[in-house]
């Protein structure tokens, strides 16, 4: 192999491959990103078996080859490069690297090709395409519910219900439940998938960090076991998770007899001060409506605290509790300015909706105190 390429395109290559995927390798070949030059271009992987990233960029490709390199040492000697400068590179007959940018030169130590773990290209067999505002919007909606328990594997992906009445996500820890629904991402075939949490938020990464026109398309490709999301010269590729998604509609109350309407501004203000009551042992914020007013409270050994909003709830007085990092999580993913809390009981979940956001909920289970 041997390429010449941009210092600084080289570094936002290796970035975008690096910050993507675990560094806790289970073998030490992982530790390693995988380089391929054809074509007049250099495509880079990166891989920890669970989540492959891959990327191209454009060089100067004088001649083709492939090699792995440690992925740390070559991230730290690219930005260590002067920056705006011209990097050569080409490797030996033994998978050493030879890097040379100005006066600086460097070797860095390889390995074939071979050692390093086939990654499936994107699948081609099922392929849709969806605007990347839509999947951004719904993503960051729903996918904080899903749960980091290693022991409850199916939950730790979130539900992907897509066909001709449009798309559904749907997350769930047990404790909590979060939907969105979007009737203008159609395809003409329905799929129900589970897709990893984990390559949700690494493609919600990629998003934040290069802002895509919200119009432009994502390319999804779906196969029986994995998922892939191109987007521009990047593309993320996961396994699938099998198994059951539990029936989440039986969670969702059908019926309420208490609902009020409540400034999402008000309400998240108050409950992150109540919060640093419950830092200690993972407390519960009460939440008590009395004469149209929500009374905010919490304690803790060390500390207690009390609050109040004004609201135009005339129904009748009650009180219940809630783990205030799941209220939080809620109000700072959606759009509207208002939220409207809708209850049986104190014992039973509340369900929580943005106003004017009709595709758009949550269920939240009460802390017993």
């Amino acid at each position: 192999m041997k390429i010449n390429s941009n210092r600084d395109k080289l570094s936002q290559a290796v970035s975008v491959v690096l910050t993507s995927v675990s560094s806790k390798a289970t073998l030490p070949i992982l530790q390693n990103l995988l380089m391929e030059a054809k074509d007049g271009k250099i495509k880079f992987i990166k891989t920890d078996l669970e989540l492959a990233t891959i990327h191209y960029i454009s060089a100067d490709v004088v001649e083709e080859g492939t090699v792995t390199l440690p992925a740390k040492e070559f991230s730290d000697i690219i930005n260590t490069m002067p920056e705006d400068k011209n990097i050569s590179l080409n490797t030996d007959t033994s998978n050493k690297v030879h890097l040379k940018c100005s006066k600086s030169k460097f070797w860095l130590m390889g390995s074939p090709k071979e050692e390093y773990p086939i990654i499936p290209d994107l699948s081609k067999s099922e392929v849709i395409k969806e605007p990347v505002g839509i999947l951004e919007d719904m993503i960051r909606k729903t996918i904080f519910s899903a749960s980091t328990q290693e022991t409850r594997y199916v939950l730790n992906g979130v539900l992907w219900m897509i066909g001709k009445k449009g798309l559904e996500m749907v997350a769930t820890d047990g404790r909590r439940l979060a939907l969105a629904k979007n009737e203008q991402a159609k395809t003409d075939k329905d799929f129900k998938i589970i897709i990893p949490a984990k390559v949700l938020q690494e493609l919600l990464k990629y998003l934040s960090a290069h802002k895509p026109d919200k119009d432009e398309k994502i390319e999804i490709g779906i196969s029986s076991n994995q998922i892939g999301f191109k987007i521009n010269e990047t593309t993320f590729i996961s396994r699938l998770i099998e198994g059951n998604f539990p029936n989440y509609k039986q969670v969702i109350p059908e019926k309420t007899e208490i609902s009020f309407e409540i400034t999402n501004t008000d309400l998240t203000a108050v409950t992150r001060r109540a919060g640093l009551c419950t830092k200690e042992r993972g407390g519960a914020v009460k939440y008590e409506m009395k004469d149209g007013v929500l009374h905010v409270s919490a304690s803790s050994q060390k500390m207690e605290f009390s609050d109040e909003i004004k609201t135009g709830y005339k129904g009748k007085d009650f009180e219940c509790a809630f783990n205030p990092q799941y209220i939080l999580d809620v109000l700072k993913n959606i759009n509207s300015p208002k939220v409207v809390f809708s209850l049986t009981n104190p014992v039973n979940p509340v369900v929580v909706e943005p106003v004017g956001e009709k595709y758009c909920k949550y269920v939240i289970m009460p802390v017993r105190t």
